[in-house]
Parts: structure tokens; C-alpha cells; sequence
């Protein structure tokens, strides 16, 4: 199976990473997530302005160089709606806007896991950034470099956010997480989409189909429970160590999200609206996902 984005009623990935950033050259400290995601911003505006012309797209190349950053209207509702959308183009570089403007549902709703467009997803690379700009908003986005820069840090703030309270929900799984943020006309996220890698899995040895000597038969047997056995007493003294690390990974997540939703600043920095959902809802969703209330850990 795929193992994809846990869905809330508002179809936002909650799937997670550990990663920590670092402000530098700035008085932030580590913890001041929107003020250092501001900052870099910053920073990166000044180095690009040095031998570039401000934009959206070369502030967060910045800090995400491998970033997929196409441009078409990616507001449709069929993105939270149909298992069949195909959220894989949004990870290729140079996509022809038109594959994602015009696509319609040609059918039923397939089941999840039926869909070959939610499988194709597990063939994004893991870590994969991507973001899809309205061309309104990136017409305005070359004329205003202010407005770019908000545009830049409202990206930061989601990806920032959304990798933390992933990891304080599912610790340890960072290395397989790939996002997507849609940038409407206005300037406002529209859409997201968070999603992993595949999961394979298998059971038992291969069979041949050829006749054993009883004796052998009883020998290979032996051989694959001693092989087994094995294998379990490591699996089960590295499930102990991975369990104290998750643990640990889940805390500092927890303690990072709650700083950073203190205050209106994150909400000021996401915007009014998520995906069409209030933001506030979005935050009260996940106070209660993270910390099972409305109301921030103290």
C-alpha cells in the first residue's frame, strides 16, 4: 500500500519531518519559527537581489534548490475531492498547465486504493517541494517584490508548520514526506497536498515447486526459524531504540508547535483561509489532533 497523507475533514496531509532550522545572522532564536522563516526570507531577498530580480519562485530556491515551481490555476475543488487527480504532475518540472486546468473526473470516485494517480504519487522523489502560482498572482508577484516576499513566507510558514505537527503526530517519518502548496489569484493557499512513499511488503519463501528430501526439507526449515528468530531479537531491540527516539522526536515537535502557534503571528502568516477552510480551524483541528483540546499545552 501507499502510505499517503492521514486526511482530516479538510483533506490536509498531516504526515510529518524532524527537520530543525537555524536562523543565521538575525537576533531569532531557533525556536522563533516565523520570525526565522521571515528572516531567511530576508536574507535570501538580499542575496538575490544582488545578481536577480526578487521573486516568489528565486526566494525559496534559496533554501529549497531542487524546488518544483510551475505556474497555472491549481484552485479546483477536484484536488480535495477525486482519489484520481493527479497530484503526481504537480512535482514535474515544466508542466503543461493545461493537464491540470482542464482535468475532469471522467468516471466514478475510484477507492483510494485504487486509484493509479494516488500509486503514482509514491513515485515523488522524498523530500520533493513543490509549489503552483495562480498567473494572476504571478504577474503581481514579478511587479511588487513585497508582495513576493509575503507570498515566499506564507509558503515557508506552511511547510514549517505542517512538517511539525506531522512529526509530533507520526515521529520519524521525515525522510519519506513530500508537499505541494497552490497559490490562488489572491495570493492565498488554495490547496495542499502531503504525501509519502510506498510501503511494500511480502510474507514467506519463494517455492520452486520441487520435491524435497524430508531430511533436507526439516533442515531448511530449521535454518529459516533459526534466520527468523534471529531477525526478530534485532527488529525487537531496534523497535526499543526507535521507540526512545521517536518519543524524543515527538517531543521537541510538540514543544516547537506550540511556540509557534502562540499568538496570531502564524495565522497572520498563513492567511485567512487553507484549502477554503478557516485557518483557525485548521489550528483548533490540530490543537485537538496533537494535544486532544482546543487549548495549547501551558
Amino acid at each position: 500500500m501507499i502510505d499517503l497523507a492521514i486526511q482530516t475533514a479538510y483533506q490536509l496531509g498531516l504526515y510529518g519531518s524532524s527537520a530543525r532550522q537555524k536562523a543565521s545572522g538575525t537576533a531569532a532564536s531557533e525556536d522563533d519559527f516565523l520570525d526565522v522563516a521571515a528572516s531567511k526570507c530576508k536574507e535570501a531577498a538580499r542575496e538575490v537581489s544582488k545578481s536577480e530580480k526578487i521573486t516568489t519562485e528565486s526566494l525559496l530556491r534559496a533554501k529549497y534548490p531542487n524546488l518544483v515551481y510551475n505556474v497555472c490555476d491549481a484552485s479546483s475543488s477536484y484536488w480535495r475531492t477525486r482519489n484520481d487527480y493527479p497530484h503526481y504532475l504537480l512535482y514535474q518540472q515544466d508542466l503543461d498547465p493545461a493537464e491540470l486546468e482542464n482535468w475532469k473526473p471522467t468516471g466514478p470516485n475510484p477507492a483510494y486504493a485504487d486509484a493509479k494517480e494516488i500509486w503514482a504519487l509514491g513515485n515523488v522523489p522524498p523530500g520533493s517541494r513543490a509549489v503552483v502560482i495562480h498567473p494572476r498572482a504571478q504577474e503581481r508577484i514579478e511587479q511588487d517584490p513585497e508582495f513576493a516576499k509575503e507570498v515566499a513566507e506564507r509558503i515557508e510558514a506552511w511547510y514549517t508548520f505542517d512538517l511539525l505537527r506531522n512529526e509530533a503526530i507520526m515521529p520519524g517519518c521525515s525522510m519519506e514526506l513530500s508537499q505541494c502548496v497552490a497559490i490562488g489569484e489572491d495570493g492565498s493557499i488554495v490547496n495542499v497536498v502531503t504525501s509519502g512513499q510506498p510501503k511494500l511488503t511480502y510474507s514467506g519463501d519463494p517455492d520452486d515447486g520441487e520435491k524435497e528430501d524430508f531430511w533436507e526439507k526439516r533442515a531448511r526449515r530449521q535454518t529459516l526459524y533459526i534466520r527468523r528468530w534471529q531477525e526478530k531479537q534485532i527488529a525487537h531491540s531496534r523497535e526499543i531504540s526507535r521507540q526512545f527516539t521517536a518519543d524524543a522526536s515527538a517531543q521537541a515537535a510538540r514543544s516547537k508547535l506550540a511556540k509557534m502557534m502562540e499568538g496570531d503571528s502564524l495565522k497572520k502568516a498563513l492567511g485567512d483561509t487553507i484549502a477554503g477552510v478557516s485557518t483557525e480551524s485548521v489550528l483548533a483541528d490540530t490543537r485537538a489532533l496533537v494535544w486532544g483540546s482546543s487549548a495549547l499545552p501551558i
